[in-house]
């Protein structure tokens, strides 16, 4: 098939066309939906209508990267059940036209939209995402962060009495419970400095924090070098064990270097990791769900049971978008390796919708 041929040109078209009223119905009912988890959520607080929409639309592009394999696998199915009801499947087989001639150009199509998401809209929907994250946490301060990691170290903070004591560290090391490197600041509830103490290691003990080599200064006395101190902290072990790092978002080309820093830091970075790979397995996945699509919308209307099938295909499709979040969950706590957990879906998904179109195909 020449790469821009008329058959080419149309079939991309009518996809894109679907696509775009599938986008457009499938998120307006996303929206309906997280307008009415905002009002929920909110219902207690005094926030005006006006912030509520900027909620709404802060967080939308992110609802749209979620579900945008399942509005592809919804416009190529649609596509390829017009065409089958005109008859025109019948003519272009009849002309000696492949079913898979059909297949490539949607296909095709669906794969360049995947990789528009990668590359374009998704910096775009991590940069909203995080936006949305901070209007969260001006309304909720409850809504807050374990631990943060910078280029500058780990950051965490708690509540000592009425103060607020802020950690900050080169690296930990989650199995020995100790920080390396680490600077506290104790600070009162008006922001004003009190304490601050850095050491070359802090231990975890019982409530405690052992630190070893180091600076204590004190508000309004001079700086005193000390061997060992100890000094009291909310952490305890179980604690640190749960310690997880920001809900920050990170777009497709960051997360690598994010990955490296959590590394370097000592902390775990499978689930990252699993973030990276599953998007851009995802990128090949809408490529597959058409391959899909086509096996259950191609069936000719006079063998009947043509409505039964798209119902399978449906629900096929729904099976295969939960099974991708399995796979997901499965990856991120190490059941299964990170790259077959986030390929799994879209192989799956290939083999099958190739397998039953090669099954129209030959008969």
């Amino acid at each position: 098939m020449k790469i821009f041929s008329q058959l080419f040109r149309y079939a991309s078209r009518n996809f894109i066309t679907s696509f775009l009223v599938a986008f457009t119905c499938l998120f307006s009912i996303i929206l309906l939906f997280d307008f009415a988890e905002i009002e929920r959520r909110t219902s207690a607080k005094e926030i005006s209508f006006f912030m509520k929409l900027n909620m709404i639309f802060l967080r939308a592009p992110h609802f749209a990267e979620q579900v945008l394999p399942f509005i592809v696998f919804i416009a190529a199915i649609f596509v390829f059940w017009r065409m089958n009801r005109s008859n025109e499947l019948i003519i272009f087989r009849s002309s000696g036209i492949s079913l898979w001639r059909l297949i490539l150009p949607i296909s095709l199509t669906a794969l360049l939209i995947g990789f528009v998401d990668l590359t374009a809209f998704n910096p775009l929907s991590v940069a909203m995402q995080q936006r949305y994250d901070k209007l969260v946490r001006s309304i909720d301060a409850t809504d807050s962060e374990d631990i943060k990691v910078s280029s500058t170290g780990l950051w965490l903070s708690e509540q000592s009495g009425p103060n607020q004591a802020i950690y900050r560290a080169d690296k930990i090391n989650l199995r020995k419970h100790e920080l390396l490197n680490v600077n506290i600041v104790i600070i009162s509830p008006q922001d004003e400095f009190l304490q601050r103490v850095d050491a070359e290691k802090a231990t975890l003990k019982d409530n405690e924090l052992l630190l070893e080599n180091g600076w204590y200064l004190e508000k309004g006395k001079p700086s005193e070098k000390f061997t060992e101190k100890v000094i009291p902290t909310n952490l305890n072990q179980s604690k640190i064990k749960r310690l997880k790092t920001s809900r920050g978002f990170y777009s497709f080309k960051e997360l690598p270097s994010y990955i490296k820093l959590l590394q370097s830091s000592g902390l775990n970075s499978r689930k990252y990791e699993m973030f990276w790979h599953s998007m851009l397995a995802s990128a090949f996945w809408v490529g597959a769900m058409v391959v899909l699509a086509a096996a259950f919308s191609c069936r000719p209307y006079r063998q009947g049971k043509t409505l039964l099938l798209l119902l399978l295909g449906v629900l096929i499709g729904f099976a295969l978008y939960f099974f991708k979040d399995m796979t997901f969950a499965m990856g991120a706590a190490g059941f299964l390796p990170t790259v077959i957990s986030a390929w799994l879906p879209p192989v799956i998904t290939v083999m099958v919708g190739a397998v039953a179109v090669f099954y129209q195909e030959d008969g």
